[in-house]
């Protein structure tokens, strides 16, 4: 018998890659008539690594956590196009490797967790590490990993 996915968490960062795990998410909670979590977790102390001084009066977070949330309700809005309803929209602070693989878990009855192989470019990957790779190690849970289209890959 095959898994019924009831609770689907799709973690998307604005990128390509994360626009094909939000594809997919839907077409998944589509089969299974599951719950997408939509989620962008904002590890605003790692997103830019710009070490100038921050001023004082910057609203930097207020006005990323505003682009975040309308991002998200377009995808909102674009699920419930193609036919998911029950759909919600998440945004955390901080590290998004824990917070995908376990905290957020935690509060929600997550049952499959869907990532893009990587939004990152290779030097914030060298820097911080693969979000995917660690959450693929360390869920709980069954964690299905996207990848760009192969028709669209160069050969070599």
């Amino acid at each position: 018998m095959l898994q019924n996915y009831r609770h689907i968490l799709v973690a998307v960062d604005g990128s390509a890659q994360a626009q094909q795990a939000f594809a997919k998410a839907i077409r998944i909670a589509k089969l299974n008539q599951g719950h997408l979590l939509l989620l962008n977790v904002l590890d605003i102390w790692n997103k830019n690594y710009d070490f100038r001084p921050v001023p004082d009066n910057d609203d930097f977070t207020q006005k990323i956590f505003a682009q975040t949330k309308t991002y998200l309700q377009v995808l909102k809005q674009e699920a419930a196009q193609l036919g998911v309803t029950d759909c919600d929209i998440h945004i955390r602070f901080g590290n998004p490797k824990k917070i995908i693989a376990y905290e957020f878990k935690r509060n929600h009855q997550v049952d499959l967790i869907i990532l893009a192989a990587t939004g990152k470019n290779a030097l914030t990957r060298t820097l911080t590490g693969s979000v995917t790779d660690y959450v693929t190690r360390n869920a709980t849970t069954d964690v299905l990993t996207i990848r760009t289209d192969l028709d669209n890959r160069p050969i070599f």
